[in-house]
């Protein structure tokens, strides 16, 4: 529906107002004067008000509708992305645009092939006028293969005039292709105030090295209202350990990601010092480590001083040495663990987590290792050919002479793109357990039962299979008869997102 507000001309245009100034009529009936011409290109001879009809509901359909209120959306296709697509299409058209601040709250700035000009950026930053702001500066999605020599510049002068405006901004996120183009927090922020920051993202693909910014002593970066960062390693151990530790100061930070470091030499990142500013941060309720190579600088079995609670973990293209040593510093017991691409079979320690999600394992990785004392309730698994009939045996045989089963909390089981087990067997494990739940004294029915702790093995309760192996028509029937809920598709196949953004610390491990 079109906001009154943006066609009245009555209205003040005070903060926070969509109101387009008078000029705008102006502009219109400057525009009669040639109606002649204009009768001959249809879009020029569009009413003003139709135009801010048009534009108030492209405006509308790129916000989404979240928990923490309205923002922009963030999946669009840099294409057609509002409001620099119709801007593009005419004079008249942008002239109108620009003169709505509430339409350039969002300024995506190119640093690719098809990059942003300096003056455009000024422009953009001047028609949002003093309202909050939300900035992007990234690439298209098909330019991150290849060589650009020439990225650092355009981020470069993209950054400097960010800070200009860092007072109003609410969000800042850069994608790119090199850690050597992301801006230096120690220095592009230094002595900054960013009052209304909430989101701080400095993303890349590729950790191309540089030489490491002097240290300074009496470093600050004012965000107070800042929950989620997402830094590189180099700008994390720039800012977040030993004397500065930024975290400390982040009160409301819930939501912490460290990514890229690959060092061309054998000498790594300390472990230590990074669980350690993690551990001091007052409030980090999910972690995301990605890509990182750690160097022992000390033994990690002899530190076992660290303690970190989190809610979920994001753990990604680690060493089996190092992700064993994280498990063991988390010690509550997190909602959700998310593994992908990590060597698990060398893991010295079982995790804790209610749910875990393994993604992109190979077939020669042993998943008892971690989860044969997990007692956890949802087991994910995604395009992991280690998921076979030897971890359905292991799940089905409590032993001759007991009844210790391994994953003996599951309820929840997740195929997406797992082909290597028998649906039979799976069927067999399924009823063994079944038929040994049954036994408790709190067995009433599968639906009554999902939040009883079961002492000897939890029923499985729900079981989902995205791109699985053929099931017969039996098999399927057993299914459906005998859990609370099934689903089973043989053909859709999943494409797992490349990049999460877990706002406001909220991360879904599928």
């Amino acid at each position: 529906m079109t906001s009154p507000v943006l066609l009245d001309p009555s209205n003040a245009s005070d903060e926070g107002s969509s109101c387009p100034d008078e000029s705008l009529f102006a502009l219109y009936y400057s525009t009669q004067a040639s109606r002649a011409a204009a009768t001959r290109n249809f879009i020029g001879a569009l009413p003003i008000e139709l135009l801010l009809a048009i534009f108030t509901h492209l405006y509308q359909s790129s916000r989404r509708l979240t928990q923490t209120g309205e923002k922009w959306g963030l999946d669009d296709p840099l294409s057609s992305l509002f409001p620099y697509a119709p801007a593009a299409v005419c004079s008249v058209w942008c002239s109108v645009l620009s003169r709505v601040p509430e339409f350039w709250t969002r300024v995506v700035i190119r640093v690719d092939s098809q990059y942003t000009r300096s003056r455009d950026v000024r422009r953009y930053f001047e028609w949002s006028r003093d309202l909050h702001l939300d900035v992007i500066i990234t690439r298209h999605r098909d330019e991150f293969e290849g060589d650009d020599k020439q990225e650092r510049s355009k981020v470069r002068n993209a950054t400097r005039e960010l800070v200009r405006h860092i007072a109003r901004c609410r969000s800042i996120r850069f994608n790119v292709m090199y850690s050597s183009s992301l801006p230096s927090l120690l220095h592009d922020f230094h002595q900054k105030d960013a009052p209304h920051l909430h989101t701080l993202k400095l993303n890349c693909k590729v950790d191309d090295g540089g030489s490491p910014p002097q240290k300074l002593v009496h470093w600050r970066f004012d965000a107070p209202g800042l929950r989620n960062l997402y830094l590189d390693a180099r700008n994390f151990f720039d800012v977040c350990v030993d004397r500065n530790n930024w975290l400390r100061r982040l009160h409301g930070l819930s939501s912490l990601s460290v990514s890229r470091y690959r060092h061309l030499s054998n000498k790594g990142i300390d472990l230590y010092k990074l669980l350690r500013a993690v551990e001091e941060s007052p409030g980090i309720a999910y972690l995301e480590l990605k890509d990182l190579h750690f160097s022992r600088v000390r033994p990690w079995t002899t530190v076992n001083d660290i303690s970190i609670e989190l809610i979920s973990m994001n753990l990604e293209d680690l060493a089996g040495e190092v992700l064993s040593e994280i498990i063991g510093y988390v010690d509550s017991a997190s909602d959700a663990t998310r593994i992908t691409r990590c060597p698990i079979t060398t893991c010295h320690h079982s995790l804790i987590s209610g749910g875990v999600a393994f993604h992109d394992l190979s077939a020669d990785q042993d998943l008892m290792v971690p989860l044969a004392h997990w007692r956890g309730r949802t087991l994910s698994l995604v395009n992991s050919a280690c998921f076979h009939d030897n971890f359905l045996r292991d799940m089905l045989d409590g032993g001759p002479h007991d009844q210790s089963f391994a994953c003996k909390g599951v309820k929840e089981l997740y195929l997406i793109n797992c082909t290597n087990f028998s649906p039979r067997l799976l069927k067999t494990m399924v009823s063994t357990r079944r038929k040994i739940a049954r036994r408790s004294l709190f067995w009433r029915h599968d639906h009554n039962t999902l939040d009883w702790t079961f002492p000897t093995v939890a029923p499985i309760t729900l079981i989902s299979v995205e791109g699985g192996p053929a099931l017969s028509k039996d098999d399927r029937k057993w299914f459906e008869r005998n859990l609370g809920s099934f689903h089973w598709d043989e053909q859709v196949s999943f494409e797992d997102p490349d990049d999460s953004d877990p706002d406001d610390g909220r991360q879904m491990i599928v």
